[in-house]
């Protein structure tokens, strides 16, 4: 009996055992997981939602000329633009994170730096928007208020409507490569006020009148920017600069690097130049003083009530029908003859001037001298006078005055009446 009880009871604990076995053999298996839900793209949400904010918030717009992205607010059409900085970037930034938008100052400007913000020329916008010319002339007008000189009154008019051609992109081979200079003796006659004057307020940050003649290209990338310079106090210029000031009056088109740039550009050419001086002896050379147009102001210049609109109206409808926004070669000379009386003379002139005058018709009697010869008599007469020069600079000084001059086998002779 006891034998079948302990081999019944080996039989429980030998199958025990195998089920034991199996089980751990056996590993569980797993609950088949339910599909994970595809997250969205948050960071195409959070573009989404700043570009939402910033475009139902702000008017944006991109200066074509000065390269940067302006704003304004939408509640405030009549506010004027202003350029986006730093300071205005963190603002935006964190008017979003009022809203409730988690962004980076680098999440707001990548809209605002992208080419979803329209661009826009301030010079084009502003004579594409002008309203019609309603045909009174108001450039005479505008004229006189400086002078009544009729010669003045021609000119100012033609270098109005080369500023306007080139505030429109008209340009082409003629360049606005003419000066006024508004000259007075005494303080006080608004020359400088005039010159700003010129500009409309909307376009006042493209004026300046503290140019630099010491770097060509940076003068050149000023010439692409701004819209009128004013060359202030004319005779601060050295004479060893107006070779430099010259070709760049002269420029139709330019070849610029702008700051932080490497590669050079062809920009339109959009500034005129103006000028003002206290002083009345600032030509030297009569040749080059074709480039400006020298102008003497009596008394104070009226700046008040200049209706621009209509002027550059007036302006855009004489460029559309045609009118020449150049001066030609007759012009030219009766400009420099204005100029003379303007005309810096040196010592070496005024002696000249005391001994010889240039043969006033083909009939009158004439001395045929060669520089050296005027240059020997000259010393005897004054040496100081010709103290730094020689012969052939002295040469210089007989063709700056405008002495004929003839070619002959022996050299160059001066056709010169002794006084």
């Amino acid at each position: 009996m006891m034998e079948k009880v302990t081999q019944m009871i080996a039989m429980l604990i030998k199958t025990w055992k195998k089920e034991s076995v199996s089980q751990i053999d056996t590993p569980p298996v797993p609950a088949t997981p339910e599909p994970k839900q595809q997250s969205p793209n948050n960071s195409a949400c959070l573009t989404e939602r700043v570009n939402t904010f910033l475009q139902t918030h702000y008017d944006f717009r991109y200066n074509r000329l000065t390269e940067e992205t302006e704003f304004r607010p939408l509640s405030g059409a009549k506010t004027e633009f202003r350029p986006i900085g730093k300071r205005e970037l963190n603002t935006l930034c964190m008017e979003a994170h009022a809203e409730g938008i988690s962004c980076w100052d680098k999440d707001v400007s990548r809209y605002i730096y992208s080419t979803q913000i329209g661009e826009y020329h301030p010079f084009r916008l502003y004579m594409d928007e002008l309203p019609p010319w309603d045909g009174i002339d108001r450039l005479t007008l505008l004229a006189r208020r400086v002078s009544a000189l009729p010669l003045w009154v021609k000119g100012f008019h033609t270098w109005m409507l080369g500023l306007a051609a080139q505030w429109e992109g008209k340009t082409g081979v003629h360049a606005n490569s003419l000066a006024p200079i508004l000259i007075s003796a005494e303080q006080g006659r608004m020359k400088s006020t005039f010159c700003k004057s010129l500009m409309p307020k909307v376009l006042q940050r493209y004026y300046m009148d503290n140019l630099k003649l010491t770097s060509e290209g940076q003068a050149e990338r000023l010439l692409s920017e701004m819209g009128l310079i004013n060359l202030d106090e004319f005779d601060k210029y050295a004479e060893s600069k107006m070779p430099l000031l010259k070709n760049l009056m002269q420029m139709s088109s330019l070849h610029v690097c702008k700051a932080y740039q490497r590669n050079f550009r062809d920009l339109p050419r959009i500034a005129s130049f103006i000028g003002t001086s206290n002083r009345s002896d600032l030509m030297s050379d009569p040749t080059g003083s074709r480039r400006f147009f020298c102008v003497e102001v009596e008394k104070p210049i009226n700046c008040e009530g200049i209706e621009h609109e209509q002027i550059f109206a007036q302006l855009k409808a004489e460029l559309a029908d045609g009118c020449p926004y150049w001066f030609d070669k007759e012009t030219e000379r009766e400009i420099q003859q204005n100029n003379a009386p303007f005309y810096r003379t040196c010592p070496a002139e005024e002696v000249f001037l005391s001994c010889f005058r240039t043969s006033a018709s083909a009939e009158e009697k004439y001395l045929r001298l060669s520089a050296a010869d005027i240059y020997k008599e000259l010393k005897k007469r004054n040496a100081a006078a010709l103290r730094g020069f020689n012969p052939n600079h002295f040469a210089q000084v007989l063709i700056k005055m405008g002495v004929e001059r003839k070619h002959t086998e022996y050299g160059n002779v001066y056709l010169v009446v002794r006084r």
